[in-house]
């Protein structure tokens, strides 16, 4: 074996032994073991908001359709006497509560006036992943508004 033979040899046998490569063996393990907890809040944290966004889209549309169904009950015997449109807010209280009650919505208040139904709906979500750091259940709201409305009033295009 020369001596060009031998430098090649121990060149070659150099190549995968980089000088420190055993202290950063623990380095992977502990960026692994910090990061890891951030990775799972950032995963809890999108779960448990598409969570609060999907309950209060629920109860939006909840709100919105009782609004509309108590909005309906117009007070006929007024409207056929003066040709004025009011609302009969008896019946549109009951409406209202029929609509949300087949929902399924319990927690919900309805105000009606002459002109109009507000209908307000609450409801507690239940969040899984905030549990963890103390957060149970989030209270959300919505709130819709009707007003009756009879014949066309302008052409949509």
């Amino acid at each position: 074996m020369n001596s060009r033979t031998k430098a090649i040899r121990g060149r070659v046998s150099r190549v995968g032994k980089m000088p420190g490569n055993g202290a950063r063996s623990g380095q992977v393990v502990l960026w692994v073991a910090i990061m890891l907890p951030l990775f799972l809040a950032i995963v809890g944290l999108a779960i448990d908001g598409g969570t609060l966004f999907s309950a209060r889209r629920r109860a939006q549309n909840a709100a919105d359709a009782a609004a509309r169904a108590g909005a309906q009950q117009i007070d006929v015997g007024h409207y056929r006497a003066t040709g004025a449109i009011r609302l009969d807010q008896g019946w549109a209280r009951y409406e209202a509560r029929r609509y949300l009650s087949d929902q399924g919505e319990s927690g919900a208040s309805i105000d009606t006036t002459a002109q109009q139904v507000a209908v307000t709906v609450r409801r507690d979500v239940p969040l899984s992943f905030l549990k963890l750091v103390g957060v149970g259940d989030v209270s959300i709201g919505a709130t819709a508004v009707a007003e009756p409305f009879y014949g066309i009033d302008r052409a949509v295009r």
